[in-house]
């Protein structure tokens, strides 16, 4: 099943699988999307990022979808990496022991867990976030819109993360097929903070280390960029449609949407299983329920 394109404002055909605008629609077009990059659909994994339009003007405007991590946008580089993970662990020790089971073992793998902690507290890394979850990748894709995001679309990324570690030729170091965990070798070796920089410049997809719930409920798996100062959107690459694909989310039915994976059980608390977050549900579920007392009218 194709899916035709009527207004969209995402990436050019070549990656499109369609334009959706339901659920329902959605998940064919994510079946669509196993047909296109998988070799046998049936024994393939794909991973999934829900990505807005960025808003600032950018030239080409295609790039406003660009598959970089946050440490290459402007004014950042990923050199700069070494200067935020210093400060994140001058600020960050203190809370870190206080949690119920300090997460950051010793040696070379230290390096990586104290990288995806930043990841996951905002801080700019060369790590882009995915989710072994169609449905968590297109909650990701809606949640948060502000009125900046009027009019824009939204978009689902597709990856196959073993055909782009085959494409980086990460598999004459590791099995067909393998993903590796961040805490191996052959990672910091191409990845680390000290790899030499390759001719290839390719990202790896890579499991990373399963240090906060966030992680666990969101499935997330992640890619890495190389640590060099120019860093080439994994989008771009000459043969990216060999292992990813697009889907655009019509903007007029991103609410309806939004609905249906409640319905489903998507949603901000069951995706940030957090003490931080209960107060939020609480109110919600308040309103829902209708358990505020009617206006005065006095």
């Amino acid at each position: 099943m194709y899916f035709i394109l009527v207004h969209t404002l995402c990436t050019p055909p070549s990656y499109i699988v369609g334009e959706v605008h339901s659920v329902e629609e959605y998940l064919n077009a994510v079946d669509e999307a196993f047909q296109r990059i998988c070799s046998t659909p049936d024994r393939c994994e794909l991973w999934y990022r829900g990505q807005k339009q960025l808003n600032q003007p950018l030239n080409p405007p295609e790039s406003r979808w660009d598959l970089i991590p946050s440490i290459t946008r402007p004014p950042f580089n990923p050199l700069m990496e070494v200067i935020f993970l210093s400060k994140f662990k001058s600020y960050a020790i203190p809370f870190v022991q206080e949690l119920p089971s300090f997460p950051i073992p010793n040696g070379q793998a230290a390096y990586w867990h104290w990288l995806f902690m930043m990841q996951h507290y905002g801080v700019p890394t060369r790590i882009l976030d995915w989710s072994r979850d169609a449905l968590t990748g297109l909650f990701f894709a809606l949640d948060g819109r502000g009125p900046s995001d009027a009019g824009k679309d939204a978009a689902v990324w597709i990856l196959n993360p073993v055909r782009l570690n085959e494409a980086f030729s990460f598999h004459s170091f590791v099995k067909p097929g393998y993903i590796p965990n961040v805490d191996e070798e052959v990672v910091s070796l191409y990845f680390g903070p000290n790899a030499e920089i390759l001719a290839n410049k390719k990202p790896a997809a890579v499991i990373g280390p399963l240090n906060n719930p966030h992680i666990v409920a969101q499935k997330g798996v992640f890619t890495v960029f190389p640590h060099e100062r120019e860093i080439t959107p994994l989008n771009l690459f000459t043969d990216a449609s060999n292992y990813l694909l697009e889907i655009c989310v019509a903007e007029d039915k991103i609410p309806l949407i939004l609905n249906q994976l409640k319905h489903y059980g998507i949603t901000h608390f069951t995706l940030y299983p957090d003490i931080t977050e209960v107060r939020n549900q609480i109110n919600i579920e308040i309103r829902e329920e209708s358990q505020l007392p009617p206006a005065s009218s006095n």
